[in-house]
């Protein structure tokens, strides 16, 4: 085979891949691949600050695999491009602290609705030690 044949798509898997190898972005795609949230929702779950969290969205958004739409006063974004949920399932496959959202937030309970994607992380490692 040419080797223009094999690396053809080769560009494209590396934009994606750049797209959402930050862990920010990263975090934003897995929550936001359990469903449609707004800015709000997204600053308190992953605790990531209103600056840091447009400009990330913005980063999402430019490479194509978020949209938002407005509803009123708010934005609520959702995931487009169906690759990235993908990318995210073989992730979680290879990496089994990287659970969804709402697995982390199962374990965390009752916890305060500020408390970062982190913490939830640590406590969910803590209760599966226990398990053990």
């Amino acid at each position: 085979m040419k080797a223009s044949v094999i690396c053809r798509d080769i560009g494209a898997a590396s934009d994606l891949l750049r797209a959402i190898a930050n862990p920010n972005r990263l975090a934003i795609i897995c929550l936001l691949l359990e469903g449609e949230r707004s800015v709000m929702e997204l600053e308190l779950a992953l605790g990531i600050r209103q600056p840091t969290l447009s400009q990330q969205l913005t980063e999402l958004r430019d490479a194509g695999l978020i949209a938002g739409r407005r509803v009123a006063k708010h934005v609520h974004y959702r995931v487009v491009d169906e690759r990235a949920g993908k990318i995210v399932a073989c992730l979680r496959g290879i990496f089994s602290e990287l659970l969804p959202a709402s697995a982390m937030l199962a374990v965390a309970g009752d916890l305060n609705d500020r408390q970062s994607l982190a913490e939830i992380t640590a406590l969910a490692r803590l209760a599966e030690r226990e398990l053990m």
